[in-house]
């Protein structure tokens, strides 16, 4: 090719991606809700990559120099070694001490006396979930609908509509809690093998499963809204087969279909009153987004049971530590970059009572964020998600009870079916696990 054609080619590609820029950047300017979902979404990880790319290099640069980063006391190669390469030393603990920890954490019951104790422990966790979760929608609400008067003009009231913020302020008290207890009991907590950087999987997937959903209620009617979160159970056992390996039966499989068929024709039949109101078709974008939001939720339960069974195992404090950290910082740059921060906080600062509710929504997350972390490190993500599906159903029959509404016949049948599926699935494990000890090898 003669130099005159490269440079047409070469004035091309400036041109192009001149104009490129020019639109994403009349693109952030503009509102959201005018921006199309693929291109918001491509905006979102843009400002993800300027956190995640210089991190990646971080990494590689540590990982091939590891020996020098290598230190018998506590400095800053210390800490980027931890976070590139982990502790991987501390993986060699001998067989019988695994096969000893996986006895201990094993959520299957053998005598009444533990199936006491584990129901006990489960509606323990069941309800630290069910208040945490009621007490965020009511403090959200409140922040959100309701206007806040102003210290200079008390008869002057504002809205705030900033959702993210209250994220990162809900990212900001957690880390903040979670460091507080790890200060607490150091010397309890077990090494942290893996690498640091393992939890910016949890938080990105985390987010992105919440991005989806809430962008997914634009374009899916509501039928399709309850069968897919109702089907969270299969998905999130499917996600489980690949990220940890994890094996199930045909009649497990079978169980979370039951359950999630069930779960449906309750959440249809209950709640179809409420489905003309919403709206009524179901876009190839929106399959795409409720797509979105099941894997990377599955995946988010999955990948913290998979650091959960780490050989010594992260606890429930160091993860949610882990989390948060990276969490608050993609929050932060995306607010940063989208010029909210400082008049968030400015708002804070110019309304009164504002900022008691944004800390404690927070704690309620944060409180949250502990009973979700212990449900999932002592019982596993199916029985986590489980948990989300009942905890839906049950906020329907209270809200049936409370306002004298009546509860269908098809409803009442899809909640049986599901505590029926249940009972079943616990009551087989229940009777394996008595028929072990009896077998002769």
């Amino acid at each position: 090719m003669d130099p005159l054609s490269w440079g047409r080619g070469w004035y091309a590609i400036q041109a192009i991606s001149g104009h490129f820029i020019q639109y994403l950047k009349e693109a952030r300017d503009k509102p959201p809700d005018e921006l199309v979902w693929p291109l918001r979404l491509f905006l979102i990880l843009l400002g993800y990559s300027t956190v995640a790319v210089p991190a990646a290099l971080l990494i590689c640069y540590v990982r091939r120099n590891r020996h020098a980063f290598e230190t018998p006391y506590f400095s800053v190669r210390q800490l980027l070694r931890s976070f590139a390469v982990g502790n991987q030393e501390y993986q060699l603990i001998p067989a019988g001490e695994k096969e000893s920890a996986r006895k201990d954490t094993d959520p299957i019951p053998k005598t009444k006396a533990q199936c006491i104790h584990i129901a006990i422990l489960l509606l323990f966790f069941f309800s630290g979930i069910q208040v945490t979760l009621v007490a965020m929608g009511v403090l959200q609400e409140r922040i959100i609908t309701r206007g806040y008067r102003r210290t200079d003009k008390p008869e002057v009231e504002e809205k705030f509509g900033e959702t993210q913020f209250l994220i990162f302020c809900n990212r900001i008290v957690a880390l903040v809690l979670s460091l507080l207890i790890l200060a607490k009991d150091w010397t309890k907590q077990p090494p942290h093998v893996p690498p640091l950087y393992v939890h910016s999987y949890t938080s990105f997937s985390n987010t992105i499963s919440s991005w989806c959903q809430y962008e997914a209620l634009k374009y899916v009617s509501f039928p399709t809204q309850t069968i897919c979160k109702a089907s969270k159970v299969v998905v999130t056992m499917l996600m489980g087969r690949i990220v940890r390996g994890q094996r199930y039966s045909w009649f497990e499989y079978g169980c979370g279909c039951t359950i999630a068929f069930g779960a449906s024709l309750f959440l249809l039949s209950s709640s179809s009153k409420h489905a003309g109101s919403a709206i009524t078709y179901t876009s190839f974008s929106g399959m795409i987004l409720m797509a979105g939001y099941l894997l990377f939720d599955a995946f988010t339960l999955n990948w913290q049971k998979a650091l959960f069974d780490t050989k010594p195992k992260v606890s429930k404090y160091q993860m949610m530590f882990g989390v948060n950290f990276f969490s608050a910082i993609f929050c932060a740059v995306s607010l940063i970059e989208q010029g909210t921060l400082w008049s968030s906080l400015r708002f804070g600062a110019e309304h009164t009572d504002f900022s008691r509710d944004v800390f404690l929504l927070s704690l309620s997350g944060a409180i949250g964020q502990i009973f979700i972390y212990s449900t999932i490190e002592r019982f596993g993500p199916i029985v986590f998600a489980v948990i989300m599906t009942i905890r839906q159903m049950l906020s329907i029959v209270l809200s049936t009870i409370m306002y004298g509404h009546e509860l269908t016949f098809w409803a009442a049948i899809g909640f049986l079916i599901v505590f029926l599926a249940i009972f079943v699935d616990i009551h087989k494990k229940y009777s394996d696990k008595k028929r072990v000890p009896q077998r002769s090898w």
